[in-house]
Order: structure tokens, then C-alpha cells, then sequence
């Protein structure tokens, strides 16, 4: 499946919430090498698990600030360098 650039938090949201957890990536060094990560937004308490897939460790329950904070998403996104890999690892793919 093609990889498709994540546009907006928003965006983000809706893909990661789409079945469950979402797999990403962030392209680093021009594309040279890719920082895998498995990404969950939760509707109800309105929070990120994040699974970074370089050092296996997990963040978890990040308010959209600490996004901010904690995280190189929100850079990602705006360097248009965050991609959905089009794979649900809970459920079923969704071919937005």
C-alpha cells in the first residue's frame, strides 16, 4: 500500500483512530532513513500512545501539548515529513 503524507493534527487524529493503533513514519536526512512509529489517538480522554519502533519505548496518555513538547510529530507534519503507511494493526486497513 502507498504511503500517504499525514496533513494536520487532525489528520492525525482520524488516521490514528480509525481501528486502533496506526504505523507511521517520519522521513529524517532527506529521506535517507525513516523513524518508524505505531501511533493511537483516543477519542475519549483525548490522548497519544506513541510506540517508537527505533528503541522500543513507549509514550503514553500525551495531550496534544505535550505532542508539542515531548515529541518530533508536530515538526514532522509541518516539514511535510510525517507518513501514514496504510496499515490498522487493530482492525482492518482503511484505504483513505
Amino acid at each position: 500500500m502507498e504511503s500517504k503524507l499525514v496533513l494536520s493534527i487532525e489528520h492525525l487524529k482520524d488516521i490514528c483512530n480509525i481501528n486502533g493503533r496506526a504505523e507511521f513514519y517520519i522521513e529524517l536526512a532527506s529521506g535517507l532513513c525513516r523513524s518508524r512509529k505505531e501511533i493511537h489517538f483516543d477519542t475519549t480522554s483525548g490522548t497519544f500512545d506513541i510506540f517508537n519502533e527505533i528503541d522500543d519505548t513507549w509514550q503514553i496518555e500525551l495531550t496534544e501539548e505535550e505532542l508539542h513538547s515531548k515529541t518530533m510529530i508536530p515538526e514532522a507534519i509541518e516539514k511535510a515529513a510525517l507518513f501514514y503507511c496504510g496499515l490498522q494493526l487493530w482492525g482492518i486497513s482503511n484505504s483513505e
